[in-house]
């Protein structure tokens, strides 16, 4: 079965401390209780934790951080929130086809990124995910608040698991590639395509492009280290 400590819930510069004791609240209902706030623009406080109500154990135990990538490092899958369509390639979907696709990682780690609450991600951070989600709403009021959105989001996966634990064990467990391990082979790729002139300065939404490709390849280590293999011989031969 998998384990929901396992899922990172990851706030991104939250500016109202009682969004913060409210997620907190949301996740607990849910089962949840990894909670990584990143760069805060306010401090957990007593409006917080009034918020949170009775998942004030969720909030004191909460990992304040500056560096979203340390958070990352040991995930194998990310997804980042959002609540527009982005002129960056990556595919987004509802939470419910979300659900589906964390049934793959469940023996992984896994981190849901949600952004400040007047910006939302960034395209840098929204960069740094393997998959977006997107909650269809009113198109003349698209407006959810970030414990709102996140329980929607959550909700989908409790029901996914709870719906399919007769079959959990049916899962083949991969030995999936970290968010670390994924990251330094897209970087060799792109250092050997820029050397050997696929890609060029003037076309830079193809790098973006081939990285979204391996990003929801589900590779697992020891794919990424024969296509390592792979780039060090081609960089060897046009030595």
């Amino acid at each position: 079965m998998i384990k929901f400590s396992n899922i990172k819930i990851v706030l991104l510069e939250t500016s109202h401390p009682g969004n913060i004791g409210s997620v907190a609240r949301a996740m607990k209902t849910m089962q949840f209780s990894e909670l990584h706030v990143v760069n805060p623009l306010c401090e957990i406080n007593d409006i917080a934790f009034a918020m949170a109500s009775n998942a004030k154990d969720i909030l004191k135990s909460a990992k304040v951080s500056k560096n979203l990538n340390i958070i990352l490092k040991d995930c194998n899958f990310v997804v980042g929130t959002t609540a527009r369509q982005r002129d960056i390639p990556i595919e987004i979907i509802n939470p419910k086809k979300l659900a589906d696709n964390i049934s793959k990682y469940q023996y992984g780690k896994i981190a849901i990124l949600l952004g400040n609450e007047s910006r939302g991600l960034t395209n840098e951070q929204l960069s740094k995910c393997n998959i977006g989600c997107h909650i269809p709403a009113n198109k003349a009021y698209t407006s959810l608040n970030i414990a709102s959105s996140l329980q929607i989001i959550l909700y989908e996966i409790l029901m996914k698991f709870d719906s399919d634990l007769s079959n959990i064990n049916k899962i083949d467990k991969k030995n999936l590639a970290s968010h670390d391990k994924l990251a330094a082979f897209l970087e060799h790729t792109d250092k050997v395509l820029k050397d050997i002139n696929f890609i060029k300065d003037d076309r830079p939404m193809i790098s973006r492009k081939i990285q979204h490709i391996f990003k929801k390849a589900d590779l697992t280590e020891e794919e990424i280290n024969i296509l390592r293999g792979i780039l060090t011989a081609i960089e060897n031969h046009s030595q």
